[in-house]
């Protein structure tokens, strides 16, 4: 009965130790790619009446911000960036069309990418936009290091302009998300 236990232990351990057996690839490891995404917030900001209207008039200038761009600060983000999709949100409460142009530059204030344009109409509280970089086709976009936003507040169709009692505004959120190739 012993021999008999032995034999069958044995076969099973046999059995065990050879039938999963596959040879290890370490080349795996050499052709592994990661493609993680990074979500990042952009720009947001909120204008109201009583920025756009000053002693009775409305600005008649677009208003300009400038702000550093930090996302591609570091060379191993720009080597491993394949693409950015930027998605914008605007709620318009004015009864007026505002026009907001996005331009991205580098250090010396050349542009790196074609401006970016929102057309957000009279009232739309549901503008959304997407907007697609894919760096293999704008290899500048990585010299970006600030970003530069224009809004317009584009004149009434009826000579109308804004009252300065009824509260409105507009705010307007950004976001990035970032798509790495390691």
């Amino acid at each position: 009965m012993k021999r008999f236990l032995k034999i069958i232990l044995c076969s099973i351990l046999i059995i065990n130790f050879t039938s999963c057996v596959e040879e290890l690839d370490f080349q795996q490891a050499e052709t592994l790619e990661l493609t993680p995404a990074l979500l990042v917030s952009l720009v947001n900001s909120t204008i109201t009446q009583n920025q756009l209207v000053i002693g009775g008039s409305e600005i008649n200038m677009p208003v300009t911000q400038t702000s550093f761009f930090t996302v591609l600060n570091n060379d191993e983000t720009r080597d491993s960036l394949e693409r950015l999709v930027l998605n914008f949100d605007i709620n318009n409460e004015f009864n007026r069309e505002f026009r907001i142009q996005f331009l991205f530059l580098d250090s010396s204030d050349n542009t790196t990418l074609s401006p970016i344009m929102l057309n957000v109409n009279p009232n739309q509280s549901d503008f959304k936009q997407e907007e697609e970089i894919i760096l293999a086709n704008n290899p500048n976009f990585t010299n970006t290091e600030k970003v530069r936003v224009r809004v317009e507040l584009l004149p009434s169709t009826d000579g109308s302009i804004i009252d300065v009692n009824i509260p409105a505004s507009l705010t307007f959120k950004s976001a990035g998300t970032l798509y790495f190739r390691i």
